[in-house]
């Protein structure tokens, strides 16, 4: 009896740990993709002061377009190329809805919209959910 005893207990308390462990988790990658979203950011900006415009998608350039992990990605290849982003970046988990996706808000490539998903409500200010991301 007392070992059951002892035995719901242990499991109990591993179920909590592990609770928390995927909690943390998810926070992490959280963080992550706020990093990697600045580090965009700031790779754009570069882009614009050596090319006066942001890239633009030669295809219907005002809708989002999933940004790939590979160097082969259209707008990864312009800003590495350009030297303002070192490699290509993708989200911690990388399956819909936590992509990140690009478009510019005209054919010009005046301004664009990064748009990302956080799972958490960990990073001040934000809820978990789609956001956008503008210069």
């Amino acid at each position: 009896m007392e070992l059951l005893v002892v035995i719901a207990i242990i499991g109990f308390i591993g179920s909590i740990i592990f609770v928390q462990l995927q909690q943390s988790r998810a926070r992490s990658r959280d963080a992550e993709r706020e990093q990697e979203i600045k580090s965009l950011q700031n790779a754009l900006s570069l882009y614009v002061v050596n090319r006066k415009s942001h890239p633009v998608w030669p295809q219907n350039p005002t809708t989002f377009q999933a940004l790939t992990c590979s160097a082969g990605d259209q707008i990864f290849s312009l800003l590495i190329a350009e030297n303002t982003l070192p490699s290509s970046i993708c989200d911690p988990q990388n399956v819909s809805p936590y992509i990140y996706e690009y478009r510019t808000n005209d054919a010009t490539g005046f301004s664009y919209e990064l748009r990302y998903s956080l799972e958490t409500n960990s990073i001040s200010g934000k809820a978990p959910g789609q956001h956008i991301a503008t210069p």
